[in-house]
């Protein structure tokens, strides 16, 4: 249920799902262009960010879109909501060590990106 200022959870966490099954499809179109290059071990890192963003990107125009108003908010939300989970399923797949700073500027950049997606998901 909406509160008064326009924060939408259920939309907020719709648009986080919508952004995961973009991720989904951009990572099976990735791995089918990057499967039919011939040297697609340097494009690996920029392919996997750029799908990174891009469901950020579609999580916050989806949440916008479904909550009607409050793009910056809930676009914003929705953008951390799926970044915090694709970032939780890479600590569980990997062995990596935890960065704090790094996962600061990226949280900021969800931000950032996922609000740009919810104004987007109003304007359009």
């Amino acid at each position: 249920m909406a509160s008064d200022g326009g924060f939408d959870g259920p939309a907020v966490l719709r648009g986080a799902g919508a952004g995961a099954v973009a991720a989904a499809a951009l990572l099976l179109l990735g791995s089918l262009a990057l499967f039919f290059m011939q040297d697609s071990a340097g494009f690996l890192p920029l392919a996997t960010v750029a799908v990174a963003w891009l469901s950020v990107l579609a999580s916050g125009f989806s949440a916008a879109r479904r909550a009607g108003r409050a793009g910056l908010l809930n676009g914003a939300a929705a953008g951390v909501v799926l970044f915090l989970a694709l970032y939780l399923l890479g600590l569980l797949a990997y062995d990596l060590p935890f960065q704090g700073a790094a996962l600061a500027v990226r949280v900021v950049l969800s931000l950032v990106v996922g609000a740009i997606g919810g104004t987007l998901g109003l304007a359009v």
